[in-house]
């Protein structure tokens, strides 16, 4: 029966994928991520891995993406595991654990991101200067505030989104709707934005090229 539930769960991510999407620069936005949140519900992590990557791989190459194939296939079965996992464990403990961890990943994250492109405006900050009719020195120290002020806003509204669940956490049980599923769902979402960025790096080069991404990959 579960596997019979795995091949349906892997048509309907392919499906969801491909017929359903929005698309953008770089790719574009589909509803297959919440097939895949369903998978990890339904299905557990590890067969619900299954169904996400292998679903999610076949949209790629069945819409013309196949050069995402290989990346799409291990970062949606990433995704299915951790939220499987997150939604496994029914300890406050535990879910005290996984929140904390996954808000300090998104932290490193954005943290990276703004090195990434403090060090792309140092390089070129001659060539922009001349645009903006600046000095170098200005435009560097402009572009760290800018980055920085940033930075600083999505902590901020990340650290509210955890500390309210977290709070709902403890004054309800995990339940298949509960608090503990939208975190699981919160975490395979920081995976899959990440993983992108990651692959997107290794592909392109550099690290600022995928910065233009992550926006889309948040919607």
């Amino acid at each position: 029966m579960k596997l019979v539930n795995t091949g349906l769960m892997m048509a309907l991510i392919t499906l969801a994928t491909s017929f359903i999407k929005l698309p953008t620069t770089n790719g574009y936005i589909h509803l297959g991520d919440g097939f895949i949140f369903l998978s990890a519900i339904i299905l557990g992590p590890f067969y619900g891995a299954f169904a996400a990557g292998v679903g999610s791989m076949l949209a790629d190459i069945l819409g013309g993406y196949a050069q995402w194939a290989l990346p799409t296939l291990l970062i949606k079965s990433a995704m299915a595991i951790l939220m499987g996992l997150i939604i496994r464990q029914k300890s406050k403990k535990h879910t005290y654990i996984a929140a904390g961890a996954v808000l300090l990943i998104w932290i490193a994250f954005f943290i990276t991101i703004k090195y990434a492109l403090l060090n792309a405006v140092q390089f070129s900050a001659e060539s922009l200067a001349l645009a903006l009719d600046d000095t170098a020195e200005n435009v560097v120290l402009r572009a760290a505030g800018l980055q920085w002020k940033l930075e600083v806003a999505i902590i901020v509204f990340l650290g509210i989104i955890f500390f309210v669940l977290l709070w709902l956490v403890k004054k309800q049980n995990t339940g298949v709707l509960g608090p503990g599923v939208v975190l699981g769902m919160m975490s395979a979402g920081a995976c899959m934005i990440i993983g992108y960025y990651a692959a997107e790096s290794l592909i392109y080069g550099n690290p600022v090229s995928p910065v233009f991404s992550v926006p889309m990959n948040l919607i």
